[in-house]
């Protein structure tokens, strides 16, 4: 489900700033952007995502700005020597010039203190936790104004399939009767008075075997047992969006095995006309939690 939240914490030292986003996707993925000194809380920033979404693709950004500290060391003078010392020995192996500018130093990876390190990841992670429960409780309340929206057309389509399928439960009955009737037809025309009438009961048998492999009322009831358990999910369930997935595949199967075996261009196209609803159905669905 599609949705946005932020939240922001700060005090004297540092200020804490927290977007998230989220868009359609069968599953939960999280994909967070840290400052550095906060990478290693990974982890810990997915867990309390899954603590509030149960699907979709999520990208968090946190952003930490801190009041610089007088007494702390801006630069890390140990890894700087490090590098230092490195390059001076690559240097004289390649036969370059051992001078190395402090300016290219001061670029190397680490060699700079960045404002969550100089106030302490330590300190600042307390603030960036808060944020980020605040940002997720802004888009859980987002994706749910979203669901509540949702709703209106999720039983517009089952409305559809079901006025759909009272047509196909209406002719149903008729095909086989049809099917006896132009099977009667035909026969009389291929005789032509001149042969000795097929027997009823062989008549008979062919209608009924007929009746047996194009009879659809299983499957009728299944879907319309589907119809309702999708409603009653949308009203009653947490979390419905995986449950409604598995459903709209089981309609849809129900739907794929009503048309194989109509032998009926009524409701064949009653059939196709329903597959298309749950097509939509399904594409809806994918914006549920």
């Amino acid at each position: 489900m599609t949705g946005h939240g932020q939240a922001r914490a700060h005090d004297a030292q540092d200020a804490v700033e927290v977007e998230v986003r989220s868009v359609n996707h069968r599953f939960l993925k999280v994909h967070a952007r840290l400052p550095d000194a906060l990478a290693l809380r990974e982890g810990e920033i997915e867990e309390l995502v899954r603590e509030t979404l149960k699907r979709g693709a999520v990208d968090l950004d946190v952003r930490v700005t801190s009041a610089p500290d007088r007494d702390a060391e801006p630069f890390d003078a140990e890894l700087l020597g490090v590098y230092h010392k490195k390059l001076k020995s690559v240097a004289k192996k390649l036969g370059l010039p051992a001078k190395v500018p402090v300016e290219a130093l001061l670029t190397l990876p680490g060699v700079v203190r960045r404002d969550a390190t100089r106030g302490g990841a330590e300190r600042v992670w307390p603030k960036v936790a808060k944020a980020v429960k605040e940002a997720l409780k802004d888009l859980d309340a987002a994706r749910k104004r979203e669901g509540e929206r949702l709703k209106k057309p999720l039983r517009e389509i089952l409305a559809e399939m079901a006025r759909l399928l009272g047509e196909v439960k209406g002719l149903a009955p008729s095909v086989v009767e049809q099917y006896r009737d132009k099977l009667k037809e035909r026969i009389a025309r291929l005789l032509a008075g001149n042969d000795p009438p097929i027997p009823a009961p062989d008549l008979g048998r062919e209608v009924a075997l007929f009746a047996d492999r194009c009879d659809i009322s299983e499957e009728i009831a299944r879907q319309e047992s589907h119809l309702k358990e999708f409603e009653d999910l949308m009203a009653k369930a947490e979390d419905p969006g995986r449950r409604l997935d598995f459903i709209s595949q089981e309609m849809l199967r129900e739907a794929n095995t009503m048309g194989s075996k109509a032998n009926d261009a009524r409701l064949t196209k009653c059939i196709v006309s329903m597959k298309a609803e749950i097509e939509k159905l399904k594409e809806q669905i994918q914006n549920v939690e």
